[in-house]
């Protein structure tokens, strides 16, 4: 160990064992964007359920859609000026320009991401389901909204970041909801957007790591992270649970609004499970533990 280091401290690079964790969270984030687009967009039944929700949404807000289309629409303009602001505060502040270069290039990233995946890649077969046959997965206004929160996450210090990643998630919500809301995207495209974003975060995060600074940060998100990330997992497993008994309802046609009670809870649940990937993965990797708490220590 060099000298001048603290006794806590392995190494300034990360280990095998933490980009193997990173390799891990970005699989399962594509995974779950694969096998969403696949369901709802290559498959009748996938496609059925997501007119039903789309529709069921129009038909829950068309009442106040006139009155609040227009704030609605600012939304996503909203998340992208709280997260400028919050870089130029942080360059300032912290003058963390290498942080906040990798945060721009994922916000571009992934909306390059999403407009290849939509326009490219993606062709939806018509099924004679859905009124629009052109595939409009990922949602560009939600990633979008993702992006400009996950470009902040990244360049604010590591302290920082779960509390960042909270709000953001709430951002990126009201952004997906809205697009739903206004009838531009249905209920997959809000879940792809996000999906394309937090897979891209994590590629942020793992080159971050790579940085001196980022292994020698060894600022505590602990008490953070132990209440943040149960939360969040037990709510993701809950909404998960709705969303799937809800869609099972919409077979059977026994309870109105089911679809968009399911749409809402799934939106919800691939927020929760992103948000806390993201936040597990800020555990310091090169701090070294006991071995009876290497587990469940976060």
């Amino acid at each position: 160990m060099r000298s001048g280091l603290p006794s806590h401290i392995r190494q300034t690079r990360p280990s095998t064992w933490g980009i193997i964790q990173h390799l891990l969270a970005w699989l399962l984030i594509v995974g779950l964007l694969c096998a969403s687009l696949w369901f709802f967009v290559l498959t009748p039944s996938g496609q059925q359920l997501d007119e039903v929700a789309f529709r069921e949404y129009a038909y829950q807000f068309l009442t106040i859609q006139p009155q609040t289309a227009t704030g609605l629409d600012q939304i996503p303009a909203a998340a992208g000026i709280f997260a400028v602001t919050g870089l130029l505060f942080v360059l300032i502040w912290k003058h963390r320009f290498i942080p906040a270069i990798v945060g721009i290039g994922v916000a571009l990233a992934s909306n390059a991401t999403t407009q290849v995946i939509k326009n490219v890649i993606l062709t939806k077969p018509n099924y004679g389901i859905q009124e629009a046959t052109m595939n409009s997965a990922p949602s560009g206004h939600t990633t979008f909204a993702a992006s400009a929160v996950a470009m902040l996450f990244l360049a604010s210090p590591k302290r920082l970041r779960p509390a960042v990643g909270f709000i953001g998630m709430l951002f990126t919500l009201a952004a997906g909801y809205s697009t739903i809301i206004n009838e531009w995207h249905r209920p997959v495209d809000v879940i792809s957007g996000i999906l394309v974003t937090a897979s891209w975060t994590i590629v942020g995060l793992a080159l971050l790591r790579f940085l001196r600074s980022e292994e020698l940060d060894m600022s505590n998100t602990q008490r953070s992270g132990l209440v943040m990330i149960p939360l969040l997992l037990i709510g993701g497993f809950f909404l998960s649970f709705c969303a799937v008994a809800m869609y099972l309802l919409v077979y059977t046609d026994t309870m109105a609004g089911s679809a968009v009670i399911g749409a809402t809870c799934m939106i919800a649940a691939v927020a929760f499970f992103s948000t806390a990937i993201l936040i597990a993965l800020l555990r310091p990797q090169n701090k070294k533990r006991k071995v009876y708490t290497k587990v469940w220590t976060y």
